[in-house]
């Protein structure tokens, strides 16, 4: 019996690889590429979609969450994650009060 293949739209696909990066998971370039049935240069725009939200959501925070790469594992990563959860709860705190 043949796997089953789920297709994601775009939205749907970096929200993923967003939650799967929060969930302190590394990945590999050929990990997403299996996990979601797209090529490189889709994985590369994604990762590319997520650090620009990422920029936006922390402006004017000292200390930054951001994707990098590291070369000796061959993954991507999120930093700094409690800093970005912190950002999360302001920004939760903002909408609770209006």
């Amino acid at each position: 019996m043949a796997a089953h293949k789920t297709v994601f739209n775009d939205k749907q696909r970096i929200l993923r690889l967003y939650s799967a990066l929060i969930s302190h998971r590394a990945l590999s370039i050929e990990e997403i590429e299996d996990m979601f049935f797209i090529g490189r240069k889709t994985v590369q725009r994604d990762i590319s979609e997520i650090r620009t939200f990422l920029h936006d959501l922390q402006i004017g925070e000292p200390i930054k969450s951001e994707i990098i790469f590291d070369r000796h594992s061959k993954k991507y990563r999120l930093t700094e994650m409690e800093n970005l959860f912190r950002v999360f709860d302001k920004i939760n705190k903002i909408d609770e009060e209006e």
